[in-house]
């Protein structure tokens, strides 16, 4: 069951569900959003005249406490994967908790996330985190995380979006030639070999999953494009505040990451991630400063 509100000038609507809240955004243009409260996720973005750009594993309805959410923009922090106490779950603390609504108009929400007793059995830091999503002729994402303790911590962190497509083994990315890069499968190799050309997403929906390439001007702006045949939409991704670019898909089975409402959900989506990652590259946050990860994505359909 979901109950929803209309704002007094019909601005924004919030509905509320079994868990939290979704608050659904609405362009000038046309193009509509929805983000969910559990995570900060936004798990849905249509841009104006355009289809749906994120996948999803399950229904909101089939959400499990505790567990993370598979699908739209997921932003892990303040460790990636597993790199945080013994014992941690995955991705962070970011993408387990309730969020509050800060600020919202039509096309724009900042949700808000402090530290608690619960966050601070899992990781012992005082912090202030911001998700803030925008909408317009792109979708744009900034997380900002200040430290409000009075001692310096270090982090890892990532952007993690499901990118919707029609077949991943057919799609390419670009902006990955002449980029270092390891398979996380030989991590130990590290990252001195080079990539040539665009990526075949091939790779990743074969058993691969994992490629990790080194920006070359780390904390800069990075383009990439997702290149789907299938769909004939590109997808444009921008990011600034990271120093590393990760391609993912699960394979076909994606039982093992919670399973999906679609058994062909493997095969529909590919993960394209600008994070700050492994323990050695974690960024230093001293008392009061504040760090930003951003992202903007845009989408076009391909004539030819």
């Amino acid at each position: 069951m979901k109950l929803c509100f209309m704002s007094a000038a019909g601005a924004f609507a919030l509905c509320l569900a079994s868990r939290g809240a979704t608050v659904e955004l609405a362009a000038p243009d046309g193009g509509r959003a929805v983000v969910d409260t559990y995570g900060a996720n936004l798990v849905s973005w249509r841009p104006a005249g355009g289809e749906e750009v994120f996948a999803m594993a399950k229904a909101r309805e089939r959400w499990e406490p505790r567990h993370q959410i598979h699908g739209g923009i997921p932003v892990y922090w303040p460790w990636f994967v597993f790199e945080g106490p013994e014992g941690c779950l995955i991705h962070g603390l970011t993408p387990y908790a309730e969020w509050r609504v800060k600020e919202r108009v039509a096309d724009r929400v900042v949700l808000e996330l402090a530290d608690s007793e619960a966050t601070r059995r899992d990781w012992p830091h005082r912090f202030r985190a911001e998700l803030e999503y925008s909408l317009g002729g792109v979708l744009s994402a900034v997380f900002r995380v200040t430290n409000t303790g009075d001692t310096p911590y270090r982090c890892t962190e990532g952007f993690h979006p499901y990118l919707r497509v029609g077949d991943v083994s057919k799609c390419v990315v670009t902006g990955t030639d002449g980029l270092r890069y390891f398979w996380k499968g030989e991590a130990a190799m590290g990252d001195r070999r080079e990539w040539k050309g665009d990526f075949p997403c091939a790779l990743v929906a074969t058993g691969r999953p994992g490629y990790v390439f080194e920006e070359k001007t780390p904390g800069g702006v990075h383009v990439h494009e997702l290149v789907d045949p299938v769909l004939k939409r590109t997808i444009r991704l921008a990011y600034e505040g990271c120093i590393k670019m990760v391609v993912w898909n699960s394979g076909p089975d994606f039982s093992p990451f919670g399973g999906a409402d679609d058994p062909d959900y493997g095969r529909g989506f590919v993960c394209i991630e600008g994070a700050t990652l492994y323990r050695d590259r974690a960024y230093e946050l001293r008392p009061g400063e504040t760090h930003e990860l951003k992202l903007s994505v845009s989408a076009r359909k391909d004539v030819r």
